[in-house]
This record gives C-alpha cells, sequence and structure tokens, in this order.
C-alpha cells in the first residue's frame, strides 16, 4: 500500500505542511518516488509516522522524537524521566500561583479600601518567599502565622523601628536599650519562627534581597546591630561567671558563626524530627559542627568550655533564639555525651 502525500494528510489529521516539514528535518522521509516525482508512503513510513504522533502527544520536541525512534541520544525511559520532571516543574509553578492567589484574595476580602502599594509590597513579599521555600514550608510558615496569632509584616514594625531610631543615635550594641531591644526581637523571632531552617532560610532571603530589606525596614546595618546587642546579652551573662581571659574569643567568634549555628540547629532539629537516636552517625556528624563551632568560641580551651556547659544549665535566656528549644537541647546533649565517648575532647 502506498500513499501520496494528500492522503496520507488526510488519514492522519496532519497538514501536508507538516509531512514536508518532517522529510526536511528527516524524521520522516518518503521512502518511494514516483515518476513523476510524487512523494509515496509504504506501510512502515506510515507506522513510523504513527509513532511520531504518539511521542508527540507526550509533549516531546521533534528532536527528542528523532532522537528516540532513531535509538539516538536518550532512550524513551529518560526522555518521560524528563517529561514528568517538566509538568512537577509547572504543577508546584502552577500550584504556588493558586495559593498566591487565593491569599491575595483573602486579603482582598478583609480590607473593603485596599492600597495599591500596600498590595503590591505584599504580593513581591509572597514573590521573594516562593523564591526561597519550598511550598511545604511556606504551608508551614501559615501555620507558625495562626499559632502565633500573628506573622513577621505585623509584629516587627515596633521593634524595627525602635532599632532604627538607635542606629540613627549611633548607640553601640553593648548599651542597655540596645540590649534590651535585642532580647525583646529575639523572643518575638523565637515566637515567629521557631523552626530554625526556617528561621535560617529567612535570614538568608533578607541578607541577598535589597528589595525586601527596602519593604521590611530590616537592612544588614540592622541585623548586624541585633546581632551584636545580642552577643552583647550573653556576654554579660557569661561575665558573671568567666574572667576577661576566658571571654576574649567570644565576641568575635559568636558573631562570625552567628548564622552558622542556625543552620546547625536546623540540621540537629530535623535529625530529632526524624526519631533518629542521638547516637546514629548523621546525628553525629551534625553534633560536630555543633562543637566544633563551641570549641571555636571558646578558644578550643577545655576547662573554659567545661564551664560554659555549667553556666548554660543555669541561665535559660543563653538559650532564646535560632530555634534552640529545650527539646532540642536534651536531645543535643545527649548526642554530645555519645560524641564524647568516641571522641573526647582533649585539653
Amino acid at each position: 500500500m502506498l500513499l501520496k502525500i494528500g492522503e496520507l494528510a488526510s488519514r492522519t489529521g496532519l497538514t501536508i505542511r507538516t509531512l514536508h516539514h518532517y522529510d526536511k528535518i528527516g524524521l520522516l522521509k518518503p521512502s518511494v518516488r514516483s515518476e513523476a516525482g510524487y512523494r509515496l508512503y509504504d506501510r512502515a513510513d506510515i507506522k513510523r509516522l504513527h509513532h511520531i504522533q504518539a511521542l508527540r502527544r507526550l509533549d516531546l520536541s521533534l528532536a527528542e522524537v528523532g532522537d528516540v525512534i532513531n535509538g539516538a541520544g536518550n532512550d524513551l525511559h529518560c526522555v518521560i524521566d524528563e517529561q514528568i520532571s517538566g509538568l512537577d516543574q509547572q504543577i508546584a509553578q502552577s500550584m504556588e500561583l493558586r495559593d498566591r492567589l487565593q491569599e491575595l484574595s483573602g486579603l482582598l476580602k478583609t480590607n473593603n479600601e485596599p492600597n495599591l502599594e500596600y498590595w503590591l509590597s505584599t504580593l513581591e513579599m509572597m514573590s521573594l518567599i516562593g523564591k526561597y521555600f519550598s511550598r511545604d514550608e511556606i504551608l508551614r510558615l501559615r501555620e507558625l502565622e495562626v499559632q502565633a496569632q500573628s506573622n513577621v509584616d505585623t509584629h516587627m514594625p515596633p521593634f524595627v523601628q525602635a532599632g532604627r531610631v538607635l542606629l540613627d543615635q549611633k548607640i553601640p550594641p553593648s548599651d542597655p536599650r540596645a540590649k534590651q531591644l535585642a532580647r525583646e526581637w529575639v523572643r518575638a523571632m523565637s515566637t515567629l519562627m521557631p523552626d530554625p531552617a526556617l528561621l535560617s532560610k529567612f535570614t538568608q532571603m533578607h541578607r541577598k534581597e535589597p528589595s525586601l530589606q527596602s519593604l521590611s525596614g530590616v537592612d544588614d546595618e540592622m541585623m548586624d546591630f541585633i546581632t551584636k546587642a545580642s552577643i552583647e546579652v550573653r556576654y554579660d551573662i557569661y561575665s558573671k561567671y568567666l574572667n576577661e581571659e576566658e571571654l576574649q574569643y567570644f565576641r568575635k567568634s559568636f558573631f562570625k558563626n552567628n548564622e552558622t549555628w542556625t543552620h546547625v540547629f536546623a540540621e540537629v532539629r530535623q535529625k530529632m524530627a526524624m526519631s533518629l537516636p542521638p547516637e546514629h552517625p548523621d546525628v553525629q556528624a551534625s553534633l560536630i559542627k555543633w562543637r566544633t563551632l563551641f570549641m571555636d568560641a571558646w578558644g578550643n580551651h577545655l576547662p573554659t568550655m567545661l564551664k560554659v556547659r555549667s553556666i548554660h544549665e543555669n541561665e535559660p535566656e543563653l538559650s532564646i533564639g535560632g530555634g534552640l528549644t529545650p527539646a532540642l537541647i536534651v536531645y543535643a546533649r545527649q548526642g554530645l555525651a555519645f560524641l564524647e565517648k568516641s571522641h573526647p575532647l582533649k585539653p
């Protein structure tokens, strides 16, 4: 059976132009030419065209279709996996858009006279959050907002304003006013965002997005100011027990490693959420990072480090911030005790 190009187009629902294109790119060349030069397609050609149409329904490109049929490059399994991955991304983007529209719809319903600048700022904030947080994490953030009956946007502005006043007045982080603001700031953030993994991403987002800094009023200068003031709060507590020689490393080391501490807390918390025992190798690997940061904070001086451990047992304020919850402290201490047996600290 031989079909002319018009007959093949009619039977398959394709256009003659499409079949000409397939011929031009080598995807489907007619096996026979008539004496008059007409393209004639035999049974094998028709079968190949049906394969092409089937693969095109999978949304494969013509190049991918050719590779599959000709056995070149990726096989069909790899191509299909790539398609699934692409569809997963499209689904995720669609779900993110749906969530964003739903949230905007809810906000509009609660405000009869929305301010354009406010809604545009809200939309920009949503876009930035979607850039750094997965959909599950965004849902978790919303759960935390409901639990706290507030959110960062509504709860933090008074603290931001107070911080800006102190910065404008050139108040040092060691000033009692700065330290009091740091206490209140850290407590608020611990309530609003107790998960260190979310807090770590939120901090990273703020550090990397100038537009977000403009929206929130919290720029690098303010974040560093609050961090330094928080260090001064801890320094005051430690100074009740330690001398200046023992304290000499603390300020510099803690500021340098502040965000790393939060990241390590997030790692250990994740292992705890997975119900891994403290002695599990994965937990121990994270706790090695924990202990390394601790050692760096105190100049690798073992007597001082042993003192600090006992200080933490008597001073709960030292554990505020960074997602360091009582449960996480107990879990970490159990794991660190196990680590001490296998890899004891040396003077």
